[in-house]
């Protein structure tokens, strides 16, 4: 195909190509309607050929039963007719001879007629020339009828021709216009389809940009029009989702000071009765309470250390991470945010592991668990169970967040990821909690579900598929 280089040019070479298939029909069409056109005069030439052939023979019986001389003019007359009309039938009809050999015979009829006029004028007939009269007549009557019948012949002939190259014309023409058609799809419609495939998978979490499905300048400039959208749109997502953790992280502070504050206070203990006795007692005691003091500096130390990392900005990478390691984790973050009385049960294999970015998937994990605990009430539970999960697809890490709350209504379901979307009363929720799981998530390959009923809880299922089954985010 000609290559053209962009879809302003495509669709105007399949438009043209189209008109000048309808044009090249009208005028397939024109020339054989001319060609029948001219069968048609030809046979009418030959109709009237044996028409004055007729004719003259019946004029001329006239004349021999009631001898009016008017019969006879009138039976010259149209032989004359004959002469002048037999040079110009069609040649097709019969060879040159038969044609020479019709002429002479129509001469002689004529001859025959005239030498008839002159002896009746005399009183002279001859019974000789009455019967070559009529013998000539009767030949020229039969050959009359087999001109017309070659020439009827021909005419179904060209009839049958023009009907059957009219229909092979309208056949290939529509054969032609499907074959520009398909080309043109081809050329056009298909890098839309691509497009669209590539966006359906950008939604999925796939890839985070398109590749170029044409080279026509169009298409190359909606892609990369697109590809800065997705880009500037990445840019607001990570942006919400660094706010989101800020808000997490400065909601978590009031809560880990206070866990510093335990640490501490043992630390302080030691330290006094230390700086107080230390003559008088004794050395086991002594490493006692040095032991316990270390252990408690260990404490504070892991507690910060845990919240420096979760605050720490860093590029997304996945890998292998103990579950239970990264849930005890986030539950210390998240201690002093549930209510007092709430439970959290967990049922996690040992060693289970999961492919993710650890900073990221805390927060997927910060944020359910403080989504589940918001709704609950002081003797709320929480259950937190994950298993692997194999499927034809690939194999892949389950984590499932249950609640025993008032769940979540049938109307609010389909919404409950939607960026701002929130049950809560105004002031009390930004709407953004689940929405960033379900973008970190699906950043990851995965999936998040929930399963909810009014006064029976709520189920978020997450699975994430293990690295070697997706490609990384770029």
């Amino acid at each position: 195909m000609l290559r053209l280089q962009s879809l302003h040019a495509k669709i105007l070479f399949g438009y043209s190509l189209v008109g000048a298939l309808f044009v090249a029909l009208v005028f397939s069409s024109l020339i054989h309607f001319n060609r029948l056109e001219t069968k048609i005069s030809e046979q009418q030439s030959v109709a009237t050929f044996h028409d004055e052939i007729r004719h003259a023979r019946r004029m001329e019986k006239n004349y021999l039963l009631y001898r009016k001389n008017g019969d006879l003019a009138e039976a010259i007359e149209r032989t004359n007719n004959a002469v002048a009309l037999i040079k110009q039938l069609p040649p097709q009809l019969s060879d040159t001879e038969v044609q020479a050999n019709a002429t002479e015979m129509l001469e002689r009829y004529r001859e025959l007629l005239i030498e008839m006029a002159n002896a009746d004028r005399y009183g002279k007939v001859s019974s000789e020339v009455t019967d070559e009269l009529l013998i000539t007549g009767s030949r020229m009557l039969s050959l009359g009828e087999k001109l017309d019948g070659e020439a009827s012949e021909l005419l179904d002939d060209a009839v049958a021709t023009h009907h059957r190259n009219l229909k092979w014309s309208i056949l290939g023409a529509i054969a032609l216009a499907v074959i520009a058609g398909i080309m043109v799809t081809r050329s056009v419609v298909q890098p839309l389809r691509t497009i669209e495939n590539a966006l359906s998978r950008v939604a999925t979490g796939e890839t985070g940009r398109l590749d170029h499905a044409s080279a026509d300048r169009e298409l190359g400039s909606l892609t990369d029009a697109i590809n800065r959208t997705l880009k500037q749109l990445d840019e607001r997502q990570q942006g919400i989702i660094r706010s989101s953790r800020l808000v997490s992280l400065g909601t978590m502070l009031s809560g880990v000071a206070h866990e510093l504050n335990n640490p501490l206070s043992n630390i302080s203990t030691s330290c006094q009765i230390l700086l107080e006795e230390v003559d008088d007692l004794p050395a086991d005691l002594r490493h006692d309470l040095l032991t316990q003091i270390d252990g408690e500096v260990l404490r504070a130390q892991e507690i910060v250390s845990t919240l420096l990392d979760f605050a720490r900005e860093r590029q997304y990478a996945r890998s292998r991470v103990n579950v239970q390691k990264l849930l005890d984790e986030v539950l210390q973050l998240t201690r002093s945010q549930r209510p007092g009385k709430t439970r959290i049960t967990t049922d996690i294999p040992a060693g289970l592991g999961i492919d993710v970015d650890h900073q990221r998937f805390q927060q997927v994990l910060i944020n359910l668990l403080q989504n589940a605990s918001d709704v609950l009430g002081a003797d709320g539970l929480i259950h937190v169970s994950a298993t692997r999960k194999d499927s034809t697809e690939g194999s892949g890490t389950l984590i499932v967040v249950e609640d025993n709350g008032p769940g979540i209504d049938a109307d609010n379901l389909p919404r409950i990821f939607d960026p701002f979307f929130s049950t809560k009363p105004v002031g009390q929720g930004t709407g953004l909690g689940l929405f960033i799981v379900h973008e970190i998530v699906g950043q990851h390959g995965g999936t998040v579900s929930v399963d909810s009923e009014i006064g029976r809880g709520s189920r978020f299922s997450v699975y994430v598929p293990d690295l070697k089954n997706t490609e990384t985010p770029t």
